[in-house]
């Protein structure tokens, strides 16, 4: 059994107050695209509203626009049901009512609602609005915006429908006795491990505890034991090694030893003290003698810059003199340059008014133009107007009032009927006259060949001869003739109404008004032609052309008169390349001009700056008491040398000493006797002390019994351990037997799922190629298995990415719905903003996925992203 929309229509529903319609819907796919707020969502809730509510509800409020208290909301949806058309029209809160008709059998009210609640696989409410758990197979297949990732309950709430689909053999599975068995299994199993992770539990659990507190006092018991033994063995050892110590008393030696390295020590640290000393009288000397010879070396230098400055000096003049003459040569090129740009730029100006007067005329002539275009197009526009009007009129006169021409039509073949019934029962008279004959019917004169028929007494009188009358029978000639008359009667009142003569004339005048309203239409259209927005705005757009015309030649005539001179014979592209040219020729020479004026200043401050240093050299070289500072610093340059290397001689004789004595290695060996004699005298102490300790101990461990108690400790652990096998063995047995019946069952179970599975499997091969899914016993996807970066890749359907599991529910409601098809239950699939966590390249799989899928059912499809659906293969249409 399939279901189609074909039309669905809404009116004062919600953000829809005027009506809406949408028609046209096809068996595949629909795809509906438009923004957000625009009424997608509106338009799938109307059709939920409209199977899943109850017309008489009262909790359906939010379906009314917003503001509009009084408003009748109504849903009308033409479907076909099994190749069977179908509408349903529902009006809620207001004027409440519900229609259904199938296939031409009208049904109304909680009837037709239960019937088709029947039919698609839902159920109402006890009170108040519908809700998921109630819309059974739509609820699963209608997806609402934002629920495409949650399927469990949807699959829930239609499972009984799913699994009438897949046949009985899951109801008989789920009812079988084999489940008791395996729920007493369970129970039992249940009672020694968790459910879940298989951990003991209850007396098992309890039997492990204790069996492990026996181990762990055991344990304890036999530590304490050693620990006794050793303890023994220990105190016997110290007591030895403190008698030995007590007679040698090693610390004494010790101490001797220490006082002799520390003396060489302190010899030691004497002659590092004096190296020390001479080290920083080395460093200071050797400070001065850096000192004395800077100050000669900058002597040296001062002697030789002088040279220098005055190379410095030249080069300084001969590059001044020619940074002079460059800017007396740019001088006369830059006013020559600043005169044709002058002239350019007038040239311009002058060119520029001439373009734009001609410019202007240009302007004046084409409104000119416009304007009489205009004004023709008007006059023909009011000469079609009047046009209209006239046929129009003439139309109106001719109008026959609707339905009286075929009233005449009816009433003369009424009249035509009853006068051939007449004539069939009337009296037929034939005469054959001769010339001469004088014959009178019912006071008429006849002549020649004739005939009459007589529906009442009738005299026929002859000339010469006399009077014969004529007295028809039959009993049904006075109605036939009154029937006759009626009509005839009432044909002449309909003619006489119309003021026509005959029928042939009122259809005349129903031709000559279709030709006048012909005529009519075509003025119209020439008149739109001419006049798209009326006279009116042609005739304002006339006026405004006329204003635009004399305003136009109002500023031609103000503009100056077109130059005579040669100025006017330049285009204004020329004139404006020539001023561009001279405008360039002036901007370099500009630029070279004040160039050659920096260049002429920065020679001369750079004259000035090599004077100034000259001098400066000249007045330190000639300074008289320069000659004896470089004396004085030659002498005390020598002394500090001498001192130098006197003391670097002591210095290397102090160090020479000290390295044959090795300073750090008597520190340590000072160190290191210190720390043996109070280490010995500590651990002679520290025993003395802990034999004491492990006498009171042991004395006091000895009378405890610690090897009777661990004996005894011992028994208890083995009776423990035979109780913890016993309860090991039972649940062994016990979670071996479960597991051995639910896979009998799961395999079971398996092939009952097998036809729900293959359509997953046949979706899930597009979207996921290679990919499996389990099918759960709710019949919701389960464990899912695909290959990833790192391999196969396992995880339950909760654990995916949100994205994921809205591509895994639109697939599974697909899959669903195939298993519907062959079972002959009605199909329809809605995808309210179904995928919108739905990355590009997933959304391309998606799109095979519902092409392949709409060769089966019709989907509709809403979504706020048109241009992701382009390549869907349907035309998106908008909702207005």
């Amino acid at each position: 059994m399939s279901m189609k929309l074909q039309r669905l229509r809404i009116e004062n529903f919600k953000l829809f107050r005027a009506p809406f319609e949408i028609d046209g819907l096809t068996d595949g796919l629909n795809l509906f695209a438009a923004p957000n707020e625009s009424g997608k969502s509106t338009v799938a809730e109307a059709i939920r509203a409209a199977f899943f509510e109850r017309h008489r509800s009262s909790a359906v409020e939010h379906l009314r626009p917003w503001g509009e208290s009084s408003a009748t909301p109504t849903v009308e949806v033409d479907f076909e049901l099994d190749g069977k058309p179908c509408r349903l029209t529902k009006a809620f809160l207001g004027k409440k009512r519900c229609e259904l008709v199938i296939d031409g059998r009208p049904m109304d009210g909680a009837v037709a609602e239960d019937h088709l609640a029947a039919l698609l696989g839902f159920r109402f409410p006890g009170k108040g609005a519908s809700t998921p758990e109630h819309m059974g197979i739509p609820g699963l297949l209608w997806i609402r915006q934002g629920t495409s990732h949650d399927i469990a309950s949807a699959v829930g709430f239609a499972s009984d429908h799913l699994r009438n689909a897949l046949g009985e053999s899951l109801g008989e599975l789920a009812a079988s006795n084999g489940d008791a068995v395996l729920k007493a299994v369970e129970a039992e199993r249940n009672e020694l491990l968790t459910q879940s992770t298989g951990v003991p539990r209850g007396v098992y659990a309890d039997a492990n505890k204790l069996r492990a507190e026996l181990e762990e006092k055991l344990e304890e018991l036999l530590a304490d034991v050693e620990s006794y033994r050793s303890g023994v063995d220990r105190l016997s050892g110290l007591r030895r090694d403190h008698q030995r110590d007590e007679a040698a008393k090693p610390w004494t030696a010790l101490r001797e030893q220490l006082v002799v390295a520390q003396q060489r020590l302190d010899e030691a640290k004497g002659l590092d003290q004096k190296k020390t000393a001479q080290e920083a009288a080395l460093k200071q000397i050797g400070a001065q003698v850096s000192s004395w010879r800077t100050q000669l070396q900058a002597m040296e230098r001062e002697e030789a810059t002088l040279a220098q400055r005055e190379k410095n000096l030249q080069a300084t003049q001969e590059g001044l003199a020619r940074a002079i003459g460059e800017l007396q040569a740019w001088e006369p090129r830059h006013a020559a340059a600043a005169k044709a740009d002058a002239a350019a730029r007038e040239a311009l100006r002058l060119a520029r008014q001439a373009a734009s007067r001609v410019a202007q005329e240009k302007t004046v002539e084409s409104l000119a133009e416009q304007f009489a275009v205009l004004l023709q197009s008007h006059e023909k526009a009011k000469a079609e107007q009047e046009k209209v009007t006239r046929l129009q009129a003439e139309a109106q006169a001719l109008a026959v009032p609707e339905g009286e021409l075929r009233r005449l039509r009816h009433c003369a073949d009424a009249l035509r009927t009853a006068q051939a019934r007449l004539d069939a029962v009337a009296t037929a008279l034939e005469f054959e006259l001769q010339p001469s004959a004088g014959v009178r019917v019912a006071g008429e004169e006849l002549s020649g060949s004739t005939r009459r028929t007589v529906i009442a007494r009738t005299d026929i009188e002859i000339e010469g001869v006399g009077r014969i009358t004529v007295l028809p029978g039959g009993a049904d000639l006075e109605s036939l003739a009154i029937e006759r008359d009626q009509a005839r009667d009432e044909l002449a009142a309909l003619l006489q109404g119309l003021r026509a003569e005959s029928i042939a004339a009122v259809e005349e005048r129903v031709r000559q008004q279709a030709l006048r309203k012909s005529e009519a239409a075509a003025a119209e259209a020439v008149l739109a032609a001419l006049a798209p927005k009326g006279l009116g705005a042609l005739a304002a757009d006339m006026a405004t052309r006329e204003a635009r015309l004399a305003e136009a030649r109002k500023v031609l005539q103000d503009m100056p008169p077109a130059p005579a001179d040669d100025a006017a014979s330049l285009s204004s592209p020329q004139a404006e390349s020539q001023e561009v040219a001279a405008r360039a020729a002036l901007e370099t020479a500009s630029a070279a001009l004040n160039d050659a004026k920096v260049a002429a200043g920065n020679a001369r401050e750079q004259v000035k700056a090599a004077e100034d240093e000259l001098a400066a050299v000249k007045a330190t070289l000639d300074d008289p008491a320069r000659a004896g500072r470089k004396t004085e610093a030659g002498g005390a340059l020598t002394d500090a040398l001498a001192q130098q290397s006197a003391i670097q001689d002591k210095v290397a004789e102090l160090a020479q000493r000290l390295q044959t004595i090795n300073l750090p290695v008597l520190a340590q060996d000072v160190e290191r006797l210190d720390r043996s004699v109070r280490q010995a005298e500590a651990a002679h102490n520290q025993r003395a002390t802990e034999i004491t300790r492990l006498e009171a101990e042991l004395e006091a461990r000895g009378a405890l019994g610690q090897e009777e108690a661990a004996s005894e400790t011992q028994r208890e652990l083995e009776h423990a351990t035979r109780r913890c096998t016993e309860l090991e063995r039972r649940a062994r047995a016990l979670d071996h037997l479960l597991k051995l019946l639910r896979e009998k069952r799961s395999a079971l179970a398996q092939r009952l799922r097998a036809p729900l599975q293959k359509h997953l499997d046949h979706y899930l091969q597009i979207l996921f190629p290679g990919a499996q899914v389990e099918v759960g016993e709710d019949l919701s996807p389960g464990r899912i298995t695909r290959q990833g970066l790192r391999g196969a890749q396992s995880g339950a359907f909760e654990e995916l990415s949100v994205g994921a599991r809205e591509q895994m529910g639109v697939v599974a409601r697909l899959a669903y719905a195939d298993l519907l098809r062959e079972a002959r239950k009605p199909t329809l699939l809605i995808l309210d903003d179904a995928l919108v966590n739905t990355d590009e390249e997933r959304l391309r799989q998606m799109k095979r996925v519902l092409y392949d899928a709409a060769a089966r059912h019709q989907i509709l499809i809403f979504s706020c992203h048109p241009e992701a659906w382009r390549d869907l293969g349907v035309v998106a249409r908008s909702i207005p």
